[in-house]
């Protein structure tokens, strides 16, 4: 997780006694710092939401190839060219 050195600012926020501990406890999971614990989720989710966001941009742009193409239709639904394959060959 990169810090910036530029300008800290201040970003206080009320929280239950509930809330503290969870923010308590998840940071000695991470064996980290409490704010290094929330700020590694704050990243993850931030990379998650992104790379959510441009598969969505791919989806959309290749949707409108689906269907397009002509395919033949899978050999192995056609009996006759299964033959001489597998233990139906052994005979």
């Amino acid at each position: 997780m990169a810090k910036s050195k530029d300008k800290i600012v201040w970003f206080g926020m009320k929280l239950s006694p509930a809330e503290k501990n969870k923010i308590k406890k998840l940071a000695k999971i991470y064996g980290s710092t409490q704010k290094d614990a929330v700020m590694g989720l704050v990243e993850s989710s931030l990379e998650a939401y992104e790379a959510a966001e441009i598969a969505n941009k791919v989806s959309e742009r290749v949707s409108r190839y689906a269907g397009v193409i002509d395919e033949k239709p899978d050999l192995s639904t056609n009996k006759k060219h299964l033959d001489g394959y597998g233990a139906g060959s052994l005979s």
